[in-house]
Order: structure tokens, then C-alpha cells, then sequence
């Protein structure tokens, strides 16, 4: 999706860091973005951080956002308290999908795995039910189990393709309880994209306790006409009770207002970390 990649890895297969297993969403969006790819596949958020800052993995595709439960948290945290870059964003629209072994039928079911955000975002399916939920790692990992047990009285929450690859039956489809379900990924890599198409800055800071202290600072963004897109505070891990603010908005690094805004930014702040710009994905559903 962005050309700098076409012309750095020309003629390679890019080694791609996710958290999830074959036919994970994360899968999909990886595949999205870079077509043929070369997966690593992780159990915790942690280890595609882990392999991309190491240089084991070129990239790494992580969830940020969804549509109907809001941010990852974790996700978030992890960017801010690692040395990455975010290079480009894909969205993945998300129908999910009730798995089960061959011939089971939906009265059989017992027992459902899914990873926690597909379960939550699936509450009003699973609510109306009395079902044992259990929490996964990853969507496509339950459904993997489920094929493993053999179990008719098990299921897994999942996309419909993952039946495909882990030879189950589609029991239920479009579970999810909103019909626009959208997962936002970020590509991330150890450095800057090649920003010509960018149309997208994230950023962190952090402020100093006192009166108006966030509105002085986002005021750098409101003096130039720039538009905040997403604006959300996280307790900074290892600095108990102080809070980091994310920040993204539209315009590039390369905009000469968005450099002033960054340079008055940075006057009233502590710190500030520039995650970096990439082209913000237009949704055609």
C-alpha cells in the first residue's frame, strides 16, 4: 500500500510481525496491506513489538481501534513505552462468525472461545445464550482448538474464512452486534515512511499538573485549523498516577503548519514522542 515498501523490498518477501495465528484478522490485515508476506506469528502484543524492534520481523500489524469497543489499550501502551514508527494504518471490517466441528449443530453448543475483543464485541449473540465463554489469544487460535478437541459442545467466535482453514462448520454469521464493525490496524517498522502520500500524524505528550495545561497544548493544533482525530489520555506504566495523551490528527510531517504546531507542541509540554505520518485508509463499505 505504500510505495517505499515496493522499493525497498523489491523482490523480497517481507517478514511480518502479528499477534494471532493463520486466518487471524491481524493475518488479514497484514495481508492487506503488504500481499504476500512472510508471517511471524505471536501469542501477546509484546512479542510483535519484540520482533520488530530486534529486527527480527521488517514490520509488525497491530489493532488500535474498533469501531464498536473504542481503543486497545495495550496496543497504545506499547507504543508509547517502545522505539517504532507507525507507517501506514489498514481497516478491517469484521463479521464475525459462530465455528464448530463438522455436523455439530447450533442447539450443541456449550462452550465458546473467542479472544476477548471479538467476545465483547458479540455480547448481545452470547448474552441471549446460556454458553460457558472462555477468553483466547486470538480469534483464529480458538478456532484452531475447536478443531483440536473435536468437541460438538465447542465453539469459537472467528471470521467465516477461518472455517476454511481449520476444516469447521459455520453455525452462526454476523454475530457482532453492530453491522459497521471495523478494526483499525497500524503497520509499524523501525523507521519514517516515505511521507508523500501521508495525510496523518500520531503522537504522544505529556503535560505538567496545572490548571489549563491541556487546553494550552492542544490550543498549537486549534491555532493552525488542525484537525484532531482521535485524542484519548493513558496512565504512563511505570510513573504511577501521571498520564500520557495520545493525539492523531490530520496533516502531514512535512506540512509546514504541522511543523509549527510541533514546535509549540513541544514548548508546552514535558516530552513529546511523534509516532510518526502515514495515508489514513478510506473506508469503501
Amino acid at each position: 500500500m505504500i510505495t517505499f515498501l515496493n522499493t525497498i523490498f523489491a523482490g523480497r518477501v517481507m517478514r511480518v510481525a502479528i499477534q494471532g495465528e493463520k486466518g487471524s484478522y491481524s493475518d488479514e490485515a497484514a495481508s492487506k496491506f503488504f500481499g504476500d508476506y512472510e508471517a511471524i506469528y505471536s501469542r501477546f502484543l509484546e512479542e510483535v513489538f519484540d520482533s520488530v524492534t530486534s529486527g527480527e520481523a521488517s514490520y509488525g500489524v497491530i489493532p488500535v481501534e474498533n469501531s464498536t469497543t473504542g481503543s486497545i489499550r495495550k496496543a497504545l501502551d506499547l507504543l508509547l513505552e517502545n522505539d517504532v514508527r507507525v507507517v501506514g494504518e489498514v481497516k478491517i471490517k469484521i463479521r464475525h462468525a459462530l465455528l464448530s466441528v463438522k455436523g455439530a449443530k447450533l442447539e450443541d453448543i456449550k462452550v465458546v472461545y473467542s479472544h476477548p475483543e471479538a467476545i465483547s464485541q458479540c455480547e448481545g449473540f452470547l448474552r441471549s445464550r446460556e454458553w460457558t465463554v472462555i477468553p483466547s489469544f486470538d480469534t483464529a487460535g480458538a478456532a484452531r482448538e475447536v478443531a483440536k478437541l473435536g468437541d460438538r459442545s465447542k465453539a469459537a467466535i472467528a471470521g467465516e474464512h477461518v472455517a476454511d482453514i481449520y476444516n469447521l462448520d459455520i453455525l452462526a454469521r454476523d454475530i457482532q452486534d453492530l453491522p459497521h464493525n471495523t478494526t483499525r490496524f497500524f503497520v509499524m517498522g523501525r523507521q519514517d515512511s516515505s511521507m508523500s502520500e501521508a495525510n496523518t500524524t500520531s503522537l504522544f505528550f505529556a503535560t505538567r499538573h496545572a490548571p489549563g495545561a491541556l487546553w494550552r497544548a492542544l490550543g498549537a493544533f486549534a491555532r493552525r485549523n488542525i484537525n484532531l482525530l482521535w485524542l484519548e489520555s493513558r496512565p504512563i506504566r511505570k510513573e504511577p498516577w501521571n498520564y500520557s495523551f495520545f493525539v492523531e490528527f490530520e496533516g502531514s510531517l512535512l506540512d509546514e503548519n504541522v511543523k509549527e504546531a510541533l514546535k509549540e507542541l513541544k514548548d508546552r509540554t514535558l516530552w513529546l514522542k511523534i509516532l510518526g505520518s502515514y495515508k489514513r485508509e478510506e473506508e469503501k463499505w
